[in-house]
């Protein structure tokens, strides 16, 4: 979906690059989190197993530590295919629409195209670290769809931008 060439939809107003050494620092913090909570994880828990024990908090240590590694794999999977799937991705913002590039692809879309935005609501500290800071979600008419993360630069002042450009599609 192009219905729009770059010059009609005005002057460039700013230009919004993924940042994928951020998603990369974070898959492999994620990835070796998760790595290391699984691989402790599975002994304790196999070894909790042996004991007698029926004691109520004798298997609390060992999930948690697997259910961390299993969120931290999990985690680091997820952000690892969006970093694949970014990779040299740049959102410019027009006057009259948004562009997005990506290698030598490009998407030029009007106000008029986006049927709404949703932005998640309000993120935890640890959010920016991990890239969740920002979640715009954007439908455009005929089933199209754009995600901006925190990992985009700027991410919120072009979340506003498309908040005042497309007042009908709502937040």
């Amino acid at each position: 979906m192009n219905p729009h060439d770059e010059p009609a939809l005005g002057a460039l107003l700013s230009e919004h690059p993924t940042d994928n050494v951020r998603r990369r620092t974070a898959v492999v913090w994620s990835l070796l989190v998760g790595v290391v909570g699984v691989a402790a994880g599975v002994p304790i828990l196999l070894a909790t197993f042996d004991r007698d024990d029926t004691g109520t908090g004798s298997n609390v240590l060992p999930g948690a530590v697997l259910g961390i590694g299993l969120l931290g794999l999990g985690f680091g999977l997820t952000r690892l295919v969006a970093l694949v799937r970014s990779r040299d991705e740049v959102y410019a913002l027009h006057q009259g629409g948004l562009v997005r590039r990506q290698g030598g692809r490009r998407q030029a879309f009007a106000w008029a195209d986006v049927a709404s935005l949703q932005q998640k609501g309000p993120r935890p500290p640890l959010a920016y670290a991990l890239g969740n800071d920002v979640d715009l979600r954007v439908r455009l008419r005929g089933g199209g769809r754009l995600r901006i993360t925190g990992y985009t630069q700027d991410a919120q002042a072009l979340a506003r931008a498309l908040a005042r450009g497309t007042p009908g599609a709502g937040e």
